[in-house]
Formats: C-alpha cells, structure tokens, sequence
C-alpha cells in the first residue's frame, strides 16, 4: 500500500500541527500594547492554540492576555467572547501563532502563578470554540 504524497510532504515538513483548524472564522483577538486596542483576524484557531494576523513579532515564549470574540453575534450575548492566556510559540511572515494556556479544570485556575489574569479552563474554552462558526457554516 502506497503512502500519499500529501502525508509524505507533511511528514518532511516542519509542520507538526495535529488538532483540526477551522479557517476563515467569526472571530477577532484583541491584545492590549498600550495603546487603544485595535481587533486583529484571527485566521485559524484549534483545541490547542491560534493564528493571529498581527504586525507585532514577540519572543518565542512570550505570554499575553488576549480577548478573544466572536463577531457574528449581538453585543448582548453572554458568551460573545472570553480572555485566555496564550503562548507565543511561531512567527510568520503575517502574523503570529499561540498556544492556549489553559488548565484542565476551574480548581487549577490558582494553580498557574506568574500568568496575567483572566483565566478560563478547559471546559469553557472548548465551549466558546464550539460555538464560532465560519462564514460559509453560517449561511
């Protein structure tokens, strides 16, 4: 049985991405960099981190506080957005990618010293991703 040439092309790339990405989403970051906060695309998001369309380039490691909202509902839902911790961990030629840094339950939120406030755990946040939709999922 022949491999693909597409698993063979990831498997010589330097790609090694594993969860599912939605694209093309409902959905802005906002970051604070000590000016007025400007909302920035956000061009794929998984289970365990995002791509933000950003012209800032931190350090590998970095971690921010980002907002992040969906924009295909009312200013008026409850669950229209959430701030998470995130970890810089790529650069690209048009932006950034993050890690999630979030704990596995409500009870180890106290547990992360030194990260910037808020947090959110595991459960809310795959309970906000569930809820953004693309463009074309909308329709």
């Amino acid at each position: 049985m022949a491999l693909g040439k597409g698993w063979l092309n990831w498997l010589l790339s330097d790609e090694r991405r594993k969860s599912l990405r939605r694209k093309s989403l409902e959905l802005v970051a906002y970051y604070w960099d000590g000016a007025q906060p400007v909302s920035h695309e956000v061009r794929d998001v998984s289970p365990t981190g995002f791509y933000l369309f950003t012209d800032h380039r931190w350090y590998l490691g970095t971690v921010l506080a980002v907002t992040l909202q969906r924009t295909g509902v009312g200013a008026d839902d409850p669950e229209r957005a959430i701030s998470v911790n995130a970890k810089v961990v790529r650069a690209g030629a048009d932006g950034v990618g993050f890690e999630f840094l979030v704990p596995e339950t409500e009870k180890d939120l106290r547990a992360l010293p030194g990260l910037p406030a808020p947090l959110i755990d595991k459960r809310h946040l795959m309970s906000f991703l569930d809820r953004i939709q693309s463009p074309e999922e909308s329709k």
